[in-house]
């Protein structure tokens, strides 16, 4: 018998949304997509149905509060989506359905509806099919096993019951009992320690773990973990180390149908990370288990097993399974982004400090740096690039304006157009010329306007040759870019149409290092120009054009 599809109806964050299941299931997105309300709703419904005296579809059963194998919170009535749950029939409710696939290759449906009991506790109806009654009704086994996370361990730990053991671990409070729960293998297979061993070794190195208890003599575990030669407590282990044997402490303990596991990432290097779902999937083919994980993490992804299935989560519902979309977005940081943004600089910094301004404008646009204009994406990259993301992005070019003219620009922000794509070239020749403008000299500085006048006007003046040999070589670009074929203007003719900008033609990135030099004191460097205020009206042709395509 094999779970093949979950369904989660109306739970927290989730309002409908129904996953077809691989060995190996990842769960990406932002915070608050809707990844733990998945791993709760299906760890809930799996205790409540094991747990309740019945499940019929016409008759409710209830399981108490203290009762509970597992509960998201105690405020459980709160755990409907959009509405909390009520206690009586046609009141809101969470329902959860399984679908498993028969060895003769039928499929067979389980489902239950859950809502809050009218004394403490919750109450549940649904139906569970008799060939399904072994594998989700039996008491001594729990079909699910949820891993919310470790955060270290106490230095002691007092014998206790398999009973009290099992219910700790899965409420997810398994760091507070490890010692117990290895114990507690050991006892039932010692070939269980050296299991969890050979599993950690295959990612970290080799590990022996000492767990032993007198019932005569000792009042608490003894429990040691060696590597590199090393002997500490486990307390003392580090917390990969602590996460990995919890995570594989929970396959033996349980042995489960689904293992739940909510981003294991979190205290492993990267390395690591890859290694840990290779392992993971391995382990899941081996003892037919299928496990649900959430990460933000790009090297879980790019570590899993071919056969995974990758659900990236927005609002509660799947945006997208295409797997390469996924790898993609989170190797960028774009998740809850809605704009890509492809920089030509290698050095973003300014430029994400001018989105720093408008949080609105910045929580949505993912910063892409680049290595250069003629490394740009051509519109039809770009274009390209948007369609293997499923459409999921809005892209915008960045490209800077340097000395094209107006006509110039026209026609490459044309270009990009008709491919749907949107081109941003700064105001006057890059990003950096916004920070070299008078009026923000003025501002940073605290000077008189004239002051902030003649300090660019010095910088310009000193730099005269410098600048004009730039511009010619740019216009040289430019002519052979637009003008291939001849009839391109002069560049006296455009020189002289850029004196009425504030650079009058120079570079931003050159006049800001000229600057940087210029002004005494050290007043004025790249790091203190980005922590400085801007007041949010710094680059506003940005904000707008972002603004407009959203």
């Amino acid at each position: 018998m094999e779970l093949k599809k979950l369904r989660i109806e109306r739970f927290k964050k989730t309002k409908d949304l129904e996953l077809d299941l691989s060995d190996v299931n990842l769960l990406v997105g932002t915070n608050g997509s809707g990844k733990s309300s998945v791993l709760q709703a299906v760890h809930l419904a799996c205790c409540v149905m094991r747990q309740a005296e019945r499940i019929e579809a016409t008759k409710t059963a209830t399981v108490g509060v203290e009762e509970l194998d597992y509960l998201p919170t105690n405020d459980y009535k709160t755990l409907g989506h959009g509405a909390n749950w009520g206690n009586k029939e046609g009141t809101p409710s969470s329902k959860v359905s399984m679908s498993f696939r028969k060895d003769d290759g039928s499929m067979v449906d389980a489902h239950c509806l859950l809502r809050s009991a009218r004394n403490a506790g919750i109450s549940i109806s649904g139906h569970i099919p008799a060939d399904l009654g072994q594998l989700l009704r039996t008491k001594r086994r729990f079909f699910s096993a949820y891993i919310p996370g470790i955060s270290g361990v106490p230095n002691r730990e007092e014998r206790r019951s398999k009973k009290v053991i099992m219910k700790a671990c899965s409420f997810g409070d398994s760091n507070v009992i490890l010692r117990n729960a290895l114990l507690l293998l050991k006892q039932d297979d010692p070939d269980n320690i050296q299991t969890i061993e050979r599993w950690i070794a295959s990612i970290l190195g080799p590990i022996s773990i000492n767990v032993t208890h007198d019932e005569d003599k000792d009042l608490h575990i003894s429990c040691d973990v060696t590597v590199n030669g090393v002997t500490r407590g486990l307390e003392l282990a580090g917390t990969g180390f602590l996460q990995l044997i919890q995570i594989f402490c929970y396959v033996l303990l349980f042995n489960p149908g689904v293992l739940l596991i909510d981003e294991p990432d979190i205290h492993l290097h990267p390395d690591v990370q890859e290694k840990l779902v290779a392992a993971l999937g391995k382990i899941a083919a081996e003892r037919g288990i299928k496990i649900i994980l959430s990460t933000h993490s790009p090297f879980v992804v790019r570590g899993a097993p071919p056969t995974t299935s990758v659900f990236w989560l927005h609002d509660g519902q799947i945006a997208s399974k295409d797997r390469s979309v996924v790898e993609r977005a989170l190797g960028w940081g774009a998740f809850g982004k809605r704009v890509l943004m492809l920089s030509e600089d290698s050095n973003t910094s300014m430029l994400r400090n001018l989105l720093s301004q408008w949080p609105e404008v910045d929580r949505v646009t993912a910063v892409l740096p680049g290595l250069g204009y003629k490394s740009l994406a051509t519109p039809k990259q770009a274009k390209e690039l948007a369609e293997a993301m499923g459409g999921k992005f809005k892209i915008v070019v960045h490209r800077d304006r340097d000395s094209m003219t107006d006509d110039e620009a026209n026609e490459l922000i044309s270009t990009y157009a008709a491919e749907g794509i949107t081109l941003w070239l700064p105001a006057e020749s890059d990003v950096e010329a916004y920070y070299c403008n008078p009026r923000f000299l003025e501002v940073f500085l605290g000077c008189t306007k004239a002051d902030a006048d003649a300090h660019l006007a010095g910088v310009l003046a000193k730099h005269s040759a410098a600048i004009s040999q730039q511009f010619d070589s740019q216009r040289a670009a430019h002519n052979q870019e637009f003008h291939a074929g001849g009839g391109g203007p002069v560049n006296a003719a455009v020189w002289a149409g850029f004196q009425a900008r504030p650079l009058k033609g120079a570079k931003g990135k050159f006049v800001f290092k000229q600057l940087k030099n210029a002004i005494p004191g050290n007043a004025y460097d790249e790091l203190k120009v980005l922590g400085a205020p801007t007041g949010g009206v710094l680059g506003m042709d940005l904000k707008h054009l972002i603004e407009g395509i959203l």
